[in-house]
C-alpha cells in the first residue's frame, strides 16, 4: 500500500514537474524574443482579443469543436499507450500543454499586463476544473496500463489478473472520457457567458 502510494506521488510529480518545463519553456521563449513575437506580431493583438468580448457564439458548433480539441489528443494518448508508447506519448504532450500555456499568458501579459492574466483565466474557467482533473486521471491510467503490459510480458502467471483488470480499467477510461465530455459542454455553453462578463470591465 505504501508502495503504491509513494509510485503514485513519483507520478503526479513527474507529470508537474514536465508541464512546468514545457510553461517555462513557453514563457522564456516569448519574454527573450519580446519583439519578435509580440512587438511586430499580429498574434493576440488588441483587434483580436476585442473581438472576443463582441462575438456572437454558436454554442453548438462551440461544442463540437471543443469535442475535436478535447478528445482528439485523448483518443491519440490511449492508441499510443495500447501500441505500447504510452510513456513517452504523455511526457511529450504534457510538455506542449505546458509550452503552449506558457506562450498565451506571456503574450497576454505582456501586451495587456493583469487584464491579460485575467484574460487568460477567464478563457479555462470553469471548465478546466472538469477537463484538469479528466487528462490527469488519463495519463495515470496511461501510465498503468503500460506498466500493467510489462510486467505481464514477464509474469506470464499473472495473465488472468490481468484479464480481471481490463473491465476495471475500461470502465475508469469511461469515466475519464465522460468527465472529458462535461468539460466539453461547460467550455461551450458556460464558459462564453464568464468570459464575456470579465470582458465588460475592460
Amino acid at each position: 500500500m505504501e508502495r503504491s502510494g509513494l509510485a503514485e506521488t513519483k507520478l503526479n510529480g513527474r507529470i508537474l514537474a514536465l508541464f512546468i518545463a514545457g510553461f517555462l519553456a513557453g514563457l522564456a521563449l516569448i519574454y527573450i524574443g519580446q519583439e519578435s513575437f509580440v512587438g511586430n506580431a499580429d498574434f493576440l493583438d488588441s483587434y483580436s482579443v476585442g473581438r472576443m468580448g463582441v462575438l456572437d457564439i454558436d454554442n453548438s458548433m462551440l461544442f463540437f469543436y471543443s469535442l475535436k480539441e478535447r478528445f482528439s489528443p485523448a483518443v491519440l494518448l490511449i492508441a499510443l499507450t495500447i501500441a505500447g508508447v504510452g510513456s513517452i506519448a504523455v511526457s511529450i504532450y504534457l510538455v506542449w500543454a505546458g509550452f503552449c500555456a506558457g506562450t498565451i499568458l506571456s503574450v497576454l501579459s505582456i501586451r495587456y499586463g493583469i487584464r491579460g492574466i485575467l484574460i487568460f483565466m477567464g478563457g479555462i474557467f470553469p471548465q478546466i476544473l472538469l477537463l484538469a482533473p479528466a487528462y490527469l486521471l488519463l495519463f495515470r491510467w496511461c501510465q498503468g496500463f503500460q506498466e500493467r503490459i510489462r510486467s505481464t510480458r514477464y509474469n506470464s502467471a499473472g495473465t488472468g489478473k490481468y484479464g480481471s483488470l481490463t473491465a476495471l480499467r475500461a470502465g475508469t477510461l469511461i469515466f475519464i472520457l465522460g468527465m472529458l465530455l462535461a468539460g466539453c459542454v461547460v467550455e461551450s455553453y458556460v464558459n462564453p457567458v464568464f468570459l464575456q462578463r470579465i470582458f465588460h470591465f475592460f
